[in-house]
C-alpha cells in the first residue's frame, strides 16, 4: 500500500454482520477500519478521525446513506465515498453518482469486487496529490520569483526616472509563459496586471479586464474568491472552480494563490496558477461510469440468464411431452432471451468503443431505405403501420453509415416499444419521415405509442436511465444521441403522455467535427 495515501476507512452499515465480515476484509489489506452503524455516528467519527475513504450502505433507518455522503462531501469534497447498495436500489446508486459518490459495490459484497472498488478510489487520490504537489511546486518556483521582483524593484528606485522598471511578467521571462497552466498577477481590485501566453491562447490577452468578467463572465466578485482571501491573510488558497474560456468552453481548474510582495514586505499583487484538470475528471467520470456499468449490466444479465432457463426448461419438457405448442413456447422465449443479451453486449461494445468516425459520401434516400428494411419487418410482426416518407430532392450526406444507421434504428425499435406498451389504442403507426431542411438532413420519427411526461422525455438520454424496466440496460439512447452529435448533429424530442411521441435527428450534410 501507498504510504503517501493516509490507510483510514469508515465503513457505516445498520447490519452488524457485514460490518464484522467488510471490516475483517479491510483489515486484511492493510487498513485501519472504523465502523458505524447509522449516519448520525458514522458522521460524528468521520469529524473525528477524517478518513480519505468512506464506504457507506445506502438505505439505513434515520439518515441514510446519501445524506450521508452529502453530510461528508461538504465537510471535506475529497474524501472518496463508496456506496453499499442492494440489486433493488439502482436508482438510488446513479442517483449518489450525481451526489459525487467515487464507486458503488453491491450485497452481497465479493470481496474482490471491495478491493477493486478501494483501487480505484486510491488511484483517484493519488492522482489528485501528484496534481496538488506539481502547483505547490509552480508555487514555490513562483515565489521565489516574486522575491527576485522585490528586490529588483529596490534597484529600480535607484535608476534614472526615464527608466521603465520591470514588470512582474518581464520579470519571470520564460518561465512566465511557458509554464503548461495559466499563470495571471492581480492587482487589489481584481484586475488582471500580467496573463501569461497559456492564458491568452484560451481566454485572450484580457490584461486591465477584472477576473470575474473574464473567468465567469460575472459582473461581480466570485464568492468565495480565494484571490480576496490571499490579500486580506497573505496566505495560499485553492479551490476547485469552473471558467469560461472562448467560444463558450468550459474549463475546470484547480486555482491556487500566492501573495506576491513589496520590497516592505506589503502585498502589492495576487499571483494565480490555475491548472486544468479536465482529464482527470474525465477519469474519474469513466471509472465512476465503469463501475455504475457493471453493477448494472451484471443485474440486467442475471434476470436474462432467468429467462433463457425458463425458455429451456419449456424446450426440455415440450420435446419430452412431444407437445409441439410448448416447444414453441420455449424456443420464443429463448430467441427473445438471446435477443436482448446481444443487443446489450452490442451496447456495451459500443460504449467501450472509442473511434473516430469512418465518414463516406452516401446518397440519403438509399440510407434511409436500409434503416427501414431493418425494423419493416419486425413492426410487420408487432402489427404496427410503417409510415415511410422520403421527401425529394435529399441528396448526398458525409456520415460514418454503420454508426449513425445503428443509431436510428435504436431510435425506430424504442418506438416500437412505445407502440406495444400501449394498450389504449387498437392501431399503432410510426412514421419514418426523412427530407432536407438547409445544410441539415432531417429524420423525424413519430408513433402514437404510450407516450412520456416531461420528466421523463428529459431523461431519456442519461446513461443506464430506462423506461423500460427490466427489458432495458439504459444505454441504447445514450448511445444514440452519442452518435449524433458527433456527427455534429442533435436530437429534439416531443412527447405527451398517452398520446405519442416526435423524435427529430438532424445531421448536418458535411460536417467536419467530430463532438464526443
Amino acid at each position: 500500500m501507498n504510504d503517501t495515501i493516509e490507510n483510514k476507512v469508515l465503513l457505516v452499515d445498520d447490519e452488524e454482520d457485514i460490518r464484522l465480515v467488510l471490516g475483517m476484509s479491510l483489515r486484511d489489506m492493510g487498513y485501519e477500519v472504523h465502523t458505524a452503524e447509522n449516519g448520525e455516528e458514522a458522521l460524528k467519527k468521520f469529524q473525528e478521525n477524517r478518513p480519505p475513504i468512506v464506504l457507506t450502505d445506502i438505505k439505513m433507518p434515520g439518515m441514510d446513506g446519501i445524506e450521508l455522503l452529502r453530510k461528508i462531501k461538504m465537510e471535506n469534497p475529497e474524501t472518496e465515498v463508496i456506496m453499499i447498495t442492494g440489486h433493488g436500489d439502482m436508482d438510488l446508486a446513479i442517483t449518489s453518482f450525481k451526489d459525487e459518490a467515487s464507486d458503488f459495490i453491491t450485497k452481497p459484497v465479493d470481496v474482490d469486487a471491495l478491493n477493486v472498488a478501494i483501487q480505484r478510489v486510491r488511484e483517484k487520490i493519488l492522482i489528485r496529490q501528484k496534481l496538488k504537489d506539481y502547483t505547490t511546486h509552480l508555487e514555490s518556483l513562483l515565489a521565489e520569483k516574486s522575491r527576485t521582483i522585490a528586490g529588483a524593484r529596490q534597484k529600480d528606485v535607484k535608476k534614472p526616472k526615464n527608466v521603465e522598471p520591470q514588470t512582474v511578467q518581464s520579470s519571470f521571462g520564460d518561465i512566465f509563459n511557458q509554464l503548461p497552466c495559466y499563470i495571471t498577477i492581480h492587482d487589489p481590485r481584481l484586475t488582471f496586471s500580467s496573463v501569461n501566453n497559456r492564458f491568452k491562447e484560451d481566454f485572450g490577452d484580457k490584461t486591465g479586464s477584472k477576473c470575474y468578467h473574464v473567468w465567469k463572465q460575472r459582473n461581480e466578485p466570485c464568492e468565495p474568491c480565494p484571490v480576496l482571501k490571499t490579500f486580506d491573510d497573505g496566505q495560499s488558497h485553492q479551490m476547485e472552480t469552473e471558467f469560461i474560456a472562448k467560444s463558450a468552453r468550459r474549463v475546470n481548474v484547480l486555482v491556487w494563490t500566492s501573495p506576491v510582495r513589496g520590497a516592505d514586505g506589503d502585498i502589492t499583487s495576487v499571483m494565480v496558477m490555475a491548472t486544468n484538470i479536465d482529464q482527470v475528471l474525465d477519469i474519474q467520470d469513466h471509472l465512476s461510469s465503469l463501475g455504475l456499468m457493471i453493477g448494472s449490466v451484471s443485474h440486467g444479465i442475471k434476470g436474462l440468464l432467468t429467462g433463457i432457463d425458463g425458455g429451456l426448461y419449456l424446450l426440455d419438457s415440450g420435446v419430452s411431452k412431444q407437445d409441439s405448442r410448448q416447444i414453441r413456447e420455449g424456443l420464443d422465449i429463448t430467441k427473445q432471451m438471446i435477443g436482448r443479451v446481444r443487443n446489450m453486449v452490442l451496447d456495451i461494445l459500443f460504449y467501450a468503443k472509442d473511434r473516430e468516425l469512418n465518414r463516406e459520401p452516401l446518397e440519403v434516400e438509399s440510407f434511409a431505405e436500409d434503416v427501414a428494411e431493418v425494423v419493416e419487418p419486425k413492426m410487420k410482426k408487432q402489427s404496427i403501420r410503417f409510415i415511410k416518407d422520403f421527401r425529394q430532392p435529399l441528396g448526398e450526406f458525409n456520415i460514418d453509415s454503420g454508426f449513425l444507421h445503428s443509431a436510428l434504428v435504436n431510435i425506430l425499435e424504442n418506438a416500437m416499444d412505445a407502440c406495444t406498451d400501449n394498450h389504449s389504442k387498437s392501431e399503432h403507426t410510426i412514421s419514418f419521415v426523412v427530407c432536407k431542411n438547409g445544410n441539415d438532413i432531417v429524420f423525424e420519427i413519430v408513433d402514437n405509442g404510450i407516450g412520456m411526461d416531461e420528466k421523463t422525455a428529459s431523461q431519456i438520454f442519461d446513461m443506464f436511465f430506462s423506461a423500460k424496466g427490466k427489458q432495458g440496460t439504459g444505454l441504447g439512447l445514450f448511445i444514440s444521441q452519442r452518435i449524433v452529435k458527433q456527427h455534429g448533429g442533435e436530437i429534439i424530442v416531443r412527447s405527451e403522455e398517452g398520446e405519442g411521441t416526435t423524435m427529430t435527428v438532424r445531421i448536418p450534410v458535411d460536417d467536419k467535427t467530430s463532438i464526443i
